[in-house]
């Protein structure tokens, strides 16, 4: 019976999450490629596209194909589900295995790459660059792809992949970003403390020093950002890992009672870590005051232009802004 709601709330879950993610992630996607306030010329940018494009691919497939297979069994059982079902609920299982992965992968970039703005500024440009992330990303999406592909061709069973999967790509990942979390979080303290110590009012009148303040704040903002992905991903993950764990290395000795119910917990979890992909994209909205801006700019550009003040004296900055050429 607990199963049952389980599933009934899976298909639920699932269904609103899906159709959220593929919104705010289209809407993100759009406003980094026409970037009205060119708030989004910087080599992270990269690491956010990867990560909207596999949250994306997430919430077009996965999320889907589980919802559909919950429904099935909700409804007349997991026996009733026929093979063409079972082959997409395991196709949708890779995706998100590889997007989730993926994931990890770039949040660690992003992660490393504000820790190195912030402890050596002078040679992010030099590290960080479009082009070194832009490699990052490809080869991080092949390096998944091709383990990915260890579990078929008989080179190994299922079993023994998704344990080496377990041990290298989930929690070896996820001890890393907590130690780059804890690293990056003390740097972006004292960075802070540091810039309120050193601060004078009287250069701020300064264009100068104006510039450079919103660049400092821009890149503060992306910190912030960097941090609460990593926490998000390290919250919604930690959960999958250890029941991940538990059910790989000691579903043999337990009940048939406790394996049911370690797949209800392995379920639970799946949608924790289907909430991250969702909440990504409003992170970016909610710590980037640029994002929200240029969201205003590109979805309410033809209100602005109706407006009686374009071709008056009184035209505020937003519609300035608004209305300068691309």
């Amino acid at each position: 019976m607990a199963g049952e709601v389980i599933h009934l709330a899976s298909v639920i879950c699932l269904s609103i999450l899906s159709v959220t993610t593929v919104s705010s992630n289209l809407l993100l996607l759009i406003a980094i490629w026409k970037d009205p306030l060119n708030c989004f010329d910087s080599p992270t940018t990269s690491f956010i596209v990867g990560i909207s494009l596999a949250d994306l691919i997430t919430s077009l497939t996965t999320e889907p194909f589980f919802a559909a297979y919950y429904y099935v069994a909700y409804t007349n059982g997991r026996d009733a589900v026929n093979d063409g079902l079972q082959t997409l609920f395991t196709a949708g299982s890779n995706i998100s295995t590889v997007a989730i992965c993926y994931s990890f992968l770039i949040v660690l970039a992003l992660s490393w790459s504000q820790y190195i703005a912030i402890k050596c500024p002078h040679s992010f440009k030099k590290v960080v660059t479009k082009r070194n992330a832009i490699i990052f990303n490809m080869l991080s999406l092949f390096y998944l792809l091709f383990f990915m592909s260890l579990q078929f061709g008989g080179i190994m069973d299922q079993f023994t992949f998704l344990k080496l999967n377990l041990a290298i790509n989930s929690s070896f990942l996820s001890i890393n970003l907590v130690v780059v979390l804890f690293l990056l979080n003390a740097a972006f303290r004292r960075h802070l403390k540091r810039k309120r110590a050193f601060e004078h009012p009287e250069e701020s009148y300064s264009p100068r020093s104006s510039r450079k303040s919103r660049r400092e704040n821009l890149q503060q903002q992306f910190t912030a950002v960097a941090m609460y992905l990593a926490a998000i991903l390290l919250l919604s993950a930690l959960p999958h890992v250890i029941t991940a764990q538990i059910f790989l290395y000691l579903s043999e000795e337990l009940s048939p009672q406790a394996n049911r119910n370690l797949q209800i917990a392995l379920e639970i979890s799946d949608l924790l870590l289907f909430a991250k992909v969702c909440l990504d994209a409003f992170v970016y909205a909610w710590r980037l005051p640029t994002y929200r801006r240029a969201m205003k700019i590109l979805f309410f550009r033809r209100v602005t232009e109706r407006s009686g003040y374009i071709n008056g004296r009184h035209v505020n900055r937003f519609t300035e802004v608004s209305l300068s050429p691309q």
